[in-house]
């Protein structure tokens, strides 16, 4: 058992999400009736436009977090957990032996669950995302040494994440044009119910009367309402302070061209993701139409979702353009919340994986999406500084190298997210009175909402009807 769970870490740390979701996407492809050819095409494509992502993403990094930390250093602001990003998180979280023992568990309930009708949510289909559950069990395990409260945490995580995915698949396949599918990743997914009543309060306070989105911003602007202009000036401005000391010293070529790198950089990231985008989403093609194919001839006429990565909601425009706005505001936030103690910077760049939920619950209201993103991640950045040392100790014993002596880390992308964290609370406390109530809350829900789905669907779509702008 040992050896197969070594093997198995090895293989996920090894391969990572370019290979493994792609044999998955070819696997599943077949196993629903689309021919090899195609089916290794979409697994292709699939690999190919997450390559894309991480090449992307990494290259930006690279320009983007020396600004950052010249920002910070010039501002003079202590902030003693370095966030080194979702990616370094999920190579800790499947090199723990709790979260490869959880794979199994999750491989195993996602696939029940679905084929008993308990849920209908395909979520094996996204497997690599299950390293966000594994995060916070290695975390539990550490603090605990309790195998099975860890595993109880994971599972508790994984139903209360089913169910939101559920509730928001018809809104986020409508809104990112993905028929018959939807998104299941955890760290975005948890923010659903705070997003349907940030909705509801926003609507309420005028914000549907603010026709701010990429369309409405390109038409009034022209050219400079495009993202790629946007992009320009938030990046010339992050530049820009980030360099303010040495603009007119005696290293002011130097400076301005660092801060002119940052504005370019992040001009091409508004203009590259998308077009990396629908390689990626064009993976999905095969899948989509065997899906509706396999629809029509059921007898049962059962409607499901098929999960698939949140990279698909990356580069769609809106989305775009708030996670790159959210970046100073999330860094400017980070100096001056009472309490936090992390420091931004390596998951930056994932803010537009962060922010899909409040986009599509909004329908592309990037005056909502803003609002929402700041309280809440603001939150998660307060409520998660307690647990950076408890992290910072798992990724030691996993094998990771600390910058400097001294620092804690985090990934500001994974962990910074409320929901996640009071559930992690709630089984840390160890109190059964807290940790029934936790799952009396999920049973509850779940109840509720299995005989008012169609309610549900038709109450988001509503919502998001109510806000349009014309193009």
């Amino acid at each position: 058992m040992e050896a197969f769970l070594n093997t198995l870490s090895n293989i996920f740390g090894t391969f990572g999400s370019g290979i493994i979701i792609p044999v998955i996407l070819f696997v599943l492809a077949k196993a629903m009736g689309v021919d090899t050819k195609k089916a290794f095409n979409s697994a292709l494509l699939c690999g190919v436009g997450l390559t894309g992502f991480n090449l992307v993403i990494n290259s930006y990094m690279g320009v983007i977090a020396p600004v950052v930390q010249s920002m910070v250093d010039n501002a003079g602001v202590n902030l003693p957990t370095l966030d080194t990003g979702w990616q370094s998180t999920s190579i800790i979280a499947y090199s723990t032996t709790v979260g490869v023992l959880f794979i199994g568990v999750a491989i195993a309930l996602q696939i029940i669950l679905f084929l008993v009708g308990y849920t209908d949510v395909f979520m094996a289909s996204d497997l690599w995302n299950n390293y966000s559950f594994m995060v916070w069990g290695s975390m539990l395990y550490a603090l605990t040494k309790n195998m099975w409260l860890a595993m109880a945490l994971m599972v508790v995580q994984l139903f209360y994440i089913l169910l939101f995915s559920e509730m928001c698949a018809v809104r986020w396949g409508t809104y990112y044009e993905y028929d018959g599918c939807c998104m299941t990743a955890p760290h975005h997914l948890e923010a659903f119910p705070f997003a349907v009543l940030m909705d509801w309060i926003l609507t309420k306070l005028g914000f549907n009367k603010i026709k701010i989105n990429a369309a409405a911003l390109q038409k009034k602007l022209g050219l400079l309402g495009e993202p790629m202009m946007i992009g320009l000036f938030v990046g010339l401005l992050i530049g820009l302070i980030g360099n303010a000391p040495f603009l007119f010293g005696e290293n002011a070529l130097s400076a301005w061209g660092t801060a002119l790198g940052a504005a370019i950089n992040t001009a091409a990231i508004m203009a590259v993701f998308p077009k990396v985008a629908s390689i990626f989403a064009s993976a999905f093609t095969s899948l989509s139409d065997a899906y509706k194919a396999r629809a029509a001839e059921s007898a049962k006429d059962r409607r499901w979702f098929l999960s698939v990565n949140d990279a698909c909601g990356y580069g769609e425009t809106n989305t775009l353009v708030t996670g790159v706005i959210l970046i100073p505001i999330m860094l400017l936030l980070s100096f001056v919340l009472p309490g936090n103690q992390i420091l931004p910077m390596a998951d930056l760049c994932a803010l537009p994986y962060m922010v899909e939920v409040f986009v599509c619950i909004s329908n592309g209201n990037i005056a909502k999406s803003l609002v929402m993103g700041a309280i809440w991640f603001s939150l998660g950045l307060i409520i998660t500084s307690q647990l950076a040392p408890t992290f910072t100790q798992v990724a030691v014993e996993a094998g990771f190298q600390l910058p400097q002596a001294g620092v804690n880390v985090c990934s500001f992308g994974i962990l910074c997210h409320p929901l996640m964290c009071a559930l992690f609370y709630a089984f840390y406390s160890q109190n059964i009175v807290i940790i029934a109530v936790v799952v009396a809350i999920y049973i509850a829900l779940y109840l509720w909402f299995r005989p008012n789905k169609q309610k549900v669907y038709d109450y988001l779509e509503n919502n998001a009807a109510a806000y349009t702008v014309e193009a």
